[in-house]
């Protein structure tokens, strides 16, 4: 009979990784909505613990600080940005017509409210974090991506040669950028998907065909 109860208490000490994990994404979820709509001052861990109905002292065992865990809600927005990159559907054309799609899409998914919100917390309260801010995790998976199709592009001729990698940051810096800076500042410039595909088309049109009106 001791015997029985002690495997009782055993089953029922931890939960099973399966609600643990559960557990985890609801803390981030509600994290995640508070700190966008209310900002990182305006979020508390109490009140991401009520929001997603789990007690204080879970959240803190698995987050010790609240920038613990907007550093874990940017880590987490950031596997959901690559996720929804991998299960792109694979572009047709040839490679420059799949690099404009990879990057097209991309903006879309720098563009989302949430995204913006956590990028404006992220500069904004650059002072509270130690090291500028939470980064993604490296190498960055959706850089590698960019960079293997700009090389890509490369081996048939349809970009230039250089550098790979400063090639895909600067259509990093120069596509993606320069919306997201906007929103982030509160402007409404790319505050639909049409003005974004617009911005798009205009800086890839100019960047491909160049801006001299000049035979050079």
């Amino acid at each position: 009979m001791a015997s029985e109860n002690v495997r009782t208490r055993t089953r029922v000490g931890r939960p099973p990784k399966a609600k643990q994990d559960a557990a985890a994404k609801r803390i981030i979820e509600a994290a995640t909505a508070l700190f966008a709509s209310r900002g990182f001052a305006g979020t508390s861990m109490e009140q991401v613990a009520s929001h997603c109905g789990a007690g204080k002292d879970t959240v803190y065992r698995r987050y010790p600080s609240k920038v613990a865990l907007f550093e874990a809600v940017v880590e987490h927005a950031h596997q959901c940005a690559t996720a929804k990159l991998e299960k792109m559907p694979a572009a047709s054309g040839n490679s420059l017509e799949r690099l404009r799609s990879l990057m097209l899409e991309l903006l879309h998914v720098n563009m989302e409210p949430e995204l913006i919100a956590l990028k404006r917390i992220t500069f904004s309260e650059a002072v509270v974090f130690e090291k500028n801010g939470p980064i993604p995790p490296q190498p960055d998976p959706i850089m590698v991506k960019l960079i293997e199709a700009v090389g890509e592009a490369q081996d048939v001729g349809a970009i230039g040669a250089g550098d790979a990698t400063e090639i895909a940051h600067h259509l990093i810096h120069c596509m993606v950028a320069l919306p997201t800076a906007a929103a982030m500042m509160g402007s409404n410039e790319f505050d639909s998907r049409r003005n974004i595909e617009a911005h798009f088309d205009r800086t890839w049109y100019w960047l491909i065909n160049g801006v001299s009106g000049e035979t050079i």
